[in-house]
């Protein structure tokens, strides 16, 4: 069967290969990072820290806001997961 392609709006999503790529390797950051906050940027953890503010505060140092994600490993609750309802991501808290 032929892989599949994504494509997606820069311009709208500008973050959304870091997404992907965490997605692709969530199991091991899972199991390097568990209960940090990492930075990813392009297609590699750039940063591992303690606390959300922290990586934003050293990332922003050597890297411009929006050119990378912060993302908290944790386990998902499947309870939790946001989904998507229409175009809008909805919480499973949001009223």
């Amino acid at each position: 069967m032929a892989e599949a392609t994504i494509s997606y709006n820069i311009a709208k999503y500008p973050n959304f290969k870091e997404y992907l790529w965490f997605e692709a390797h969530e199991e091991a950051s899972l199991q390097q990072h568990l209960g940090r906050y990492i930075v990813i940027k392009g297609e590699q953890v750039i940063g591992d820290y303690g606390t959300r503010k922290h990586a934003r505060q050293e990332t922003l140092k050597k890297h411009e806001a929006g050119s990378f994600i912060i993302h908290f490993c944790v386990e998902k609750d499947p309870r939790r997961v946001p989904r998507l309802r229409g175009r809008k991501l909805i919480s499973v808290d949001e009223k």
